[in-house]
């Protein structure tokens, strides 16, 4: 049998959001139509279709946030609302012409590599099964909310639910409402809510280092020149070096700069509190930068609300009338409302993926996930991921290092094509990339000691970059088939092991 397909490969994508269509985009600038997109939800947009809680918004300028080839010019705000991101991919899916190759309202069960065919079978929760050469999984690392596992949460007579399941059938005029969680969904939902419910408390564990939004409707200027296509790669391309130029401050433990800031973040804290007991409860307890840094103009100012409550504290249980936090306090609600994040650490989950000779990924990655370059793991041949393991961006606009790994992933949908077979990463260059990297983090602010998604339960990282935007971008930018091995099938392996003269048919 001839594995060596030399034909334009058939390739499954799973996601519909920024990283998932950075594929796609490429693999349609390139020609290559042969691709199917998985998508689980009603439509295109990933993180931006799931969450549509009042307020949601970006916290990255949207000049950069967007892709590179589609730059829009006529963004609303500085920073773009959730629905504005959402209809502006959609948009995309549609003027790219790769919207005729998604599939909504599917979602994977399994994936499993075949060791004789060379092929990856993608079956979905209906049963159905499909067929691929090339398989991408671009699900990201925020696509699974996180529920903490509270006791009674089961018997609350009122209504719950979490941020990135927005029940707008929940009415929250009036009613006392809590909202557990001091993160980047948090402080913009509490400030959209404060003014229409009776009373508000806001229950957080650690609380974050919240920094104003510098934020504005573009003026004339900007709108007319922004018209011009030129003008608007001009101003994408310096606006991302202004972000990338701070990558040594951000990343490192400089703590004179740091210091400064923190002390200036938290005076300004008190002074927009007014309140010495919420301020500690808003006060952080680790460096700034070691846990997502948020911006907003309005969490503050709405925490000082006499409406408002703020407890620094843990929902330990629940009953019929409320939560019970760690010092045994009972807090009376109508609603509860969970900011609780996603399981940001558990790649591709809850997808079962299994690779050559039985190799389970969820197992292979129990201590924490680990890729090369963050798309590709050994034994699973052929499979790449995007966003995945230690390629978030802390320093510059995610969608720019979904963009490079869309650019390698298409190479090497281009090379798989060209010369057939099945290519899985060296364990050696992959133990190599891996063992660099977990040293390098060692020496930035990542590793100074902080709650937040960044780090497993062990305290490895395994969701941000080590380094600039530029290195990542230098290494990963072209496919080297040198550092993977080409997959022989199993049936070929065995008859090169059989015996002269004995029956090697399979």
């Amino acid at each position: 049998m001839s594995h060596g397909f030399r034909r334009t490969p058939e390739v499954v994508i799973i996601g519909a959001g920024f990283g998932g269509m950075s594929v796609a985009l490429q693999l349609k600038q390139a020609g290559i139509d042969t691709f199917t997109i998985l998508e689980k939800q009603s439509e295109v947009g990933g993180v931006w279709q799931a969450n549509d809680y009042p307020g949601a918004a970006c916290d990255v300028p949207s000049v950069i946030y967007q892709f590179s080839d589609h730059l829009k010019p006529n963004w609303s705000r500085r920073f773009g609302s959730q629905s504005e991101i959402r209809d502006y991919i959609r948009q995309v899916s549609i003027e790219s012409g790769v919207r005729p190759h998604i599939r909504f309202g599917v979602e994977v069960l399994s994936a499993e590599f075949d060791d004789d065919t060379l092929k990856w079978t993608v079956t979905l929760t209906d049963g159905e099964t499909l067929t691929a050469d090339i398989l991408v999984g671009a699900t990201g690392q925020l696509s699974r909310p996180r529920l903490p596992d509270v006791a009674g949460r089961d018997r609350f007579s009122g209504r719950q639910f979490h941020s990135a399941e927005w029940d707008y059938a929940t009415e929250l005029t009036g009613k006392r409402v809590i909202v557990v969680g001091g993160g980047a969904s948090s402080i913009q939902i509490v400030p959209a809510i404060a003014k229409d419910v009776a009373h508000l408390t806001v229950i957080q564990r650690s609380p974050s280092w919240v920094v104003g939004k510098y934020d504005w409707t573009p003026g004339l200027v900007e709108r007319t020149l922004s018209r011009i296509p030129a003008f608007l790669r001009a101003y994408h391309l310096a606006m991302w070096w202004w972000f990338e130029a701070k990558y040594p401050f951000v990343l490192h433990r400089s703590d004179g700069f740091r210091s400064v800031y923190e002390r200036v973040w938290r005076k300004r804290m008190a002074k927009l509190l007014g309140d010495e007991q919420k301020y500690r409860a808003c006060n952080p307890d680790y460096r700034m930068g070691c846990a997502r840094l948020l911006l907003s103009n309005e969490w503050y100012q709405t925490l000082a609300r006499p409406d408002v409550s703020v407890v620094r504290s843990n929902v330990v249980s629940m009953d019929e009338s409320g939560v019970v936090v760690s010092d045994g306090t009972h807090i009376d609600a109508d609603v509860v409302i969970w900011c609780t994040g996603f399981t940001a650490t558990e790649y591709l989950a809850p997808i079962t993926i299994t690779g050559r000779d039985g190799a389970d990924l969820h197992q292979r990655w129990k201590d924490g996930p680990e890729a090369y370059l963050g798309v590709s793991t050994p034994d699973f041949p052929n499979m790449f991921m995007s966003y995945g393991p230690n390629t978030g961006s802390l320093t510059n606009t995610i969608t720019s290092m979904l963009e490079y790994q869309a650019g390698y992933i298409r190479q090497a949908v281009e090379y798989i094509g060209r010369n057939g077979g099945a290519y899985s990463i060296s364990p050696s260059v992959h133990d190599d990339f891996n063992d660099e990297l977990e040293r390098r983090l060692k020496g930035t602010i990542f590793t100074s000691g902080c709650p937040g998604w960044y780090s497993t339960a062990g305290g490895k990282v395994t969701t941000v970059w080590a380094g600039s935007h530029t290195e990542y971008k230098r290494r990963i930018a072209d496919f080297d088939a040198a550092v993977y091995e080409r997959i022989t099938p199993t049936a070929d392996r065995v008859r090169q092991i059989m015996p002269l003269g004995e029956d090697a048919s399979l």
